[in-house]
């Protein structure tokens, strides 16, 4: 019995420790009241919903292409898009739906021959404000 309540005491201990670090932190995503992208990557593949083999030059062979983008933190719910353009030509536009309090969302696209030649992602708010831009080249 003792040691059972040694342990709890510990467990108390350390969540008093740790409460006011947590507290400050969710207060801080909640009042900030801005959307921030803290991570932006093109990729090969997403495993697990985490970007795999980030690159800035990909082989056609590869038969496709992603574009990472993660958010933290996400004050309230909204959406990003993903511009893809290949030699200043808007290709697609994909609009991702994100929510709080923190979010990753990725778009792909489908590699034909005809796609060799620089590219870039265009990540903006839902005010169409360019928050991100990545570049990278499709090659044989």
């Amino acid at each position: 019995m003792r040691h059972a309540a040694r342990h709890v005491c510990r467990i108390l201990i350390l969540a008093l420790v740790l409460a006011p670090a947590w507290t400050a932190r969710g207060q801080e995503a909640q009042t900030s009241g801005k959307l921030t992208l803290v991570r932006a990557v093109m990729c090969e593949t997403i495993v697990e919903y985490a970007p795999t083999n980030s690159a800035v030059v990909f082989s056609i062979e590869r038969g496709r292409v992603s574009c990472f983008t993660e958010f933290d933190p996400v004050p309230k719910q909204t959406y990003v898009s993903h511009k893809w353009y290949r030699r200043d030509s808007l290709v697609t536009e994909k609009r991702l739906t994100i929510n709080p309090p923190r979010w990753a969302s990725f778009t792909s696209m489908q590699l034909r021959d005809a796609d060799k030649g620089p590219w870039r992602v265009e990540v903006t708010d839902e005010n169409n404000t360019l928050m991100h831009t990545l570049r990278f080249s499709i090659t044989d």
